[in-house]
Order: structure tokens, then sequence, then C-alpha cells
């Protein structure tokens, strides 16, 4: 009896190794630029080269002797000592069924040219409409120039009025710093002071010298009495702001403060603030024989 023939079993692991080989030879040849060419020896021959032309005509008659190879028939049309090649390749869609006589050449027409269309004008009569009469120009006017004598005149008096300016402006300057004192205006303790005392004052002079007239005819009556003080207690104006409507007690008023003043001297510091006082005040008289003042 024979023994059985062995055979050989393909496993996984042959399989994965032929893989990896592969692989390797085929990376290698990737990155090493490796490469199969065929390369002739230099004792070799090279093929001889073959001119091919392109014609464009073709003859019934095939030549008996040929130079190149073309893609139709053609008779040479002359001999040259040296055969020129063409210098760029040159190429006809078909050959043409001609004997090589170049066709007869074709004179360009140009289109016939169309009239122009006549553009209608529509005339106008020139006596229809006048041409547009020119706009006056208005004249600048002449400006005088003014003579010497006028130009003296002028600077003697813009000389005289710089000197009223200048004398006015001195005279706001130096004006007195006047203080106003009636029923609407506040005043400081020492201000009021000094009111009182001079509201005293005016009221017992005013008391002792009313005036006879008015009491006879029992005459009562309000007037206002603007009355203004120097620092030194001078009266400088006695003015009746509103009438009583008797003359006889607006004259006593003026005479009562007349008869009361000098007044007492401002004090420091009403002096450091205003120079002279205004007082305002409200005069009555009573049927009674009796005057006082209120704001």
């Amino acid at each position: 009896m024979s023994a059985a023939p062995s055979v050989n079993t393909i496993t996984s692991g042959d399989r994965l190794g032929l893989t990896l080989f592969l692989a390797a030879v085929v990376h290698g040849i990737v990155i090493l630029g490796v490469g199969f060419g065929i390369h002739l020896g230099s004792g070799e021959r090279a093929p001889p080269m073959i001119d091919v032309v392109l014609v464009q005509t073709e003859s019934p008659t095939p030549p008996e002797e040929t130079e190149r190879i073309a893609q139709a028939d053609q008779q040479a049309s002359g001999q040259a000592e040296e055969p020129d090649r063409p210098s760029a390749p040159m190429t006809a869609p078909l050959p043409l069924p001609t004997d090589g006589q170049a066709r007869e050449q074709a004179t360009p027409t140009a289109p016939e040219p169309v009239p122009a269309e006549e553009i209608p004008v529509l005339a106008v009569d020139a006596a229809e409409t006048p041409a547009p009469e020119p706009e006056p120009v208005e004249e600048a006017p002449r400006q005088d120039v003014p003579s010497a004598d006028r130009l003296v005149e002028r600077s003697l008096e813009m000389a005289r009025l710089s000197s009223e300016i200048r004398e006015r402006t001195q005279r706001y300057a130096e004006r007195p710093r006047i203080h106003y004192v009636d029923a609407l205006s506040a005043r400081s303790a020492v201000e009021a002071s000094y009111i009182e005392s001079w509201v005293r004052k005016v009221e017992r002079v005013g008391n002792l010298n009313y005036p006879d007239d008015a009491r006879r005819r029992r005459l009562d009556g309000s007037l206002i009495l603007n009355v203004l003080l120097d620092r030194e207690g001078r009266v400088l104006t006695v003015e009746v702001a509103s009438s009583s409507g008797h003359q006889i007690l607006d004259d006593a008023a003026r005479r009562i403060v007349e008869l009361s003043s000098p007044f007492a001297p401002f004090p420091e510091e009403m002096r450091k603030r205003y120079d002279q006082l205004m007082i305002t005040r409200t005069w009555v008289f009573q049927g009674e024989a009796r005057m006082r003042t209120r704001f």
C-alpha cells in the first residue's frame, strides 16, 4: 500500500507575510523612485525617420517615385536641389479632387447702401418769434469822493463825539453808589436801625409842625415821598412820587423833611457799601392833626 501524497496547506500567516512583502515593495518604488525602462545600447541603430506631409489636393494618377508619405496621391509640381520641409504643420480637412490649380479669386462685394431716412425739420418763421431783448444792466451808483473840507469836518466831529463818550464814561465811573430802601427791599440790621431812628425824628417833627390849615379843615390823606440822603445825613432831594390830592399835605411833607435835616451820618458798614441812600415811604396825615409814616 502506497503512502498518500502530502498536500501543502496555505495558512493565514502565509497570506499576511505575502501582503506585507508586496506593501513594502510598492512603498519602496514610490519613495525611492525605482522605475523600469528599456535602454538601447550605443551600438544599436535607431529606426529611420519617416516624413509625413499633409496635402490639400489629390491626383488621379499615382506618382512613379515618392519622396514623402501623404494621406493622398499627388504629382510634384517641380524639383528643388534640397527638399524643404514645411516650417509649420498644415492641415486640411479633406483632400480636394482637383489637379492642383488654384481657385478663381473671389471678388469681395459690399452690401448695397441703405438710404438714410429723412428727418423732418420744423421750420419756424423768424418774424413770429422775435429775439428776446437784452436785459438792461443797472449801473452801480457812483460814490462821491468827499472833499478835503468834508474830511476835516468829519475828523472834528469824530473828535467831539469821542470827547463826549469819554466824559460820559468818566461820569458813569464816578457816579455815587445809591442804595434804595422801600417796602420791597431787604434791609440789614444796621440799615433797619438807621431807618428806625430816621422815622422817629420825622414823625416827631411832623406832629409838632402839623399844618394849621389842614388841622382847621380837618384834611386827611396819604402820599409817597422819596428822600435822598448823602453819607453825612444831609438831604439832597425831596420828591413826591404819588400825591395825596391836597397840595397843603404835599407841601407839608416836604417842609417836615427840611425841618428834620440833617439826619445822622451813615455808619461805617453803610459807607463801605454805598454813598447815598434813597428812602421811599408813605406819609399819612390824619384829621385829628396827627402824622405818621409807613412803608
